[in-house]
């Protein structure tokens, strides 16, 4: 039997839509987080001055933005929300609360780092984690999840005025609370600052964090370590600023910027590779990365001119050709985040003339995965199915070109790499999936139909 595969064009992402008006113009995110299922949570500050300023969630899902949820308010200012999500379907938010001051002597009293989560009724009340010291306030804050899922916390802390330092501050939760904070890389006034740092769960350790260390005269490295209670000796450096990490089930990512050039690297367990670039003429700013149920890594960003974001996704060889999201005159801040079913969200703000800013939403109408390519032949191999209970064998047709077939589901969509030889899909729920397979002709594509059963 053949089948032509037909080409879905360039890459679609929906038209985007309003998610909230009226921003706080300072630290108001936005985070994005999948939670379960087809469910997404944003949130963001809402605070344009003189209204009190608020922390705003809302969770999208089946294809709908319900109403808007107050996390939490004041009058001292609320900043740089973050979001982590756990296995049991629980939401954790963090969030500074204080005011910014304008001079080092200012007073500093009233800062602290908040933590609330989601029950069913709704938020509960927030907790402080952390008081900051007298002359120093927080900036950024980021939770993650450790090895053993726990839930772990970095953010920076700076001097108050134009001459303070950077230092990236680490705590994590446990029975009695939040650890006290703890200096894993100390800024030294004048010429060292840490700052920017990101977690993901380890290997062998609890966490790896990355952080963004500068040196006079204007040396800019990403260090990479592993850390439990305290960073572990050795790590990686890489020559650039704004690192964020995300990590699949085998593998850990990183991007970073140079100059205005985006450059990723991915460790797959055997340390990491020698950074590519991704895309050039960056905007401004941090840009955003995640991982998809599948394994892949999407990344998005704002254009140097700051009117077009872009995203692009490794499946597990190379960095895809930049693909639009949307466009419009001023935008930047992205966050982008897959559901659990490996749908593609992203956010960003904007600034329409007349307006104190929007949080706007779109998502990816397809997965590359079920895109055919043009004058691509598809033969089945056979016109029936081969039923397997446990363990899927491949013979030496399929791989001995070398290239690693691919188990697909009904729709398309890459579920694991096969190896020759038997592999276990014990853990694959029962149904119909495909084997994948680049033939001995490079125009051509074996695909055998699978039912595995229980």
């Amino acid at each position: 039997m053949c089948l032509w595969a037909s080409s879905l064009g360039y890459a679609q992402w929906s038209p985007a839509v309003t998610v909230a008006e009226s921003l706080s113009p300072f630290g108001a995110g936005p985070e994005l987080v999948s939670l379960q299922g087809d469910t997404v949570w944003a949130f963001w500050i809402h605070g344009p001055m003189p209204s009190e300023p608020r922390l705003m969630a809302r969770c999208f899902f089946a294809d709908t933005w319900r109403t808007p949820e107050l996390v939490a308010s004041s009058p001292e200012g609320l900043f740089w929300p973050a979001a982590a999500s756990d296995d049991s379907g629980r939401l954790a938010i963090a969030f500074h609360e204080g005011n910014y001051p304008i001079q080092r002597t200012a007073a500093q009293d009233t800062w602290g780092i908040y933590t609330t989560f989601r029950t069913d009724t709704g938020w509960v009340q927030p907790e402080l984690a952390h008081a900051t010291m007298m002359d120093v306030f927080p900036f950024r804050v980021e939770l993650a999840l450790d090895r053993h899922r726990g839930t772990g916390m970095v953010w920076d802390e700076r001097g108050g005025g134009t001459s303070g330092m950077d230092s990236v501050m680490f705590s994590r939760k446990s029975q009695s609370g939040w650890t006290p904070r703890k200096c894993l890389a100390p800024g030294r006034y004048p010429d060292v600052y840490c700052s920017h740092a990101s977690l993901v769960p380890g290997d062998s350790s609890d966490f790896v964090v990355a952080f963004w260390r500068l040196t006079s005269p204007g040396t800019d490295q990403v260090e990479v370590r592993n850390l439990d209670d305290s960073l572990l000796p050795g790590g990686h450096l890489f020559a650039g600023t704004y690192p964020v990490l995300a990590r699949s089930e085998d593998a850990k990512f990183i991007i970073f910027r140079r100059e205005d050039t985006l450059f990723a690297s991915v460790n797959r367990g055997s340390g990491w590779l020698p950074e590519e670039p991704v895309a050039a003429r960056l905007g401004f700013g941090t840009p955003a990365l995640c991982t998809d149920p599948m394994g892949w890594a999407w990344t998005c960003w704002p254009d140097s001119a700051h009117r077009t974001l872009l995203a692009s996704y490794n499946s597990g060889s190379a960095w895809s050709v930049p693909e639009t999201v949307a466009t419009f005159s001023s935008l930047g801040n992205p966050a982008i985040a897959s559901d659990a079913q490996g749908r593609m969200h992203c956010v960003w703000f904007d600034h329409a003339p007349g307006t104190q800013g929007r949080l706007r939403h779109a998502v990816r109408l397809g997965r590359p995965g079920i895109e055919g390519r043009e004058n691509r032949e598809v033969r089945m191999e056979k016109a029936g199915a081969t039923v397997v209970r446990g363990v899927l064998e491949l013979g030496s047709r399929l791989t001995a070109n070398g290239l690693r077939p691919e188990l697909l589901d009904a729709a398309g969509r890459r579920v694991m790499e096969l190896a020759p030889g038997a592999n276990d899909v014990s853990h694959l729920a029962p149904g119909v999936y495909f084997v994948r397979a680049p033939g001995f002709s490079g125009r051509r594509l074996v695909v055998s139909r699978v039912v595995i059963a229980r």
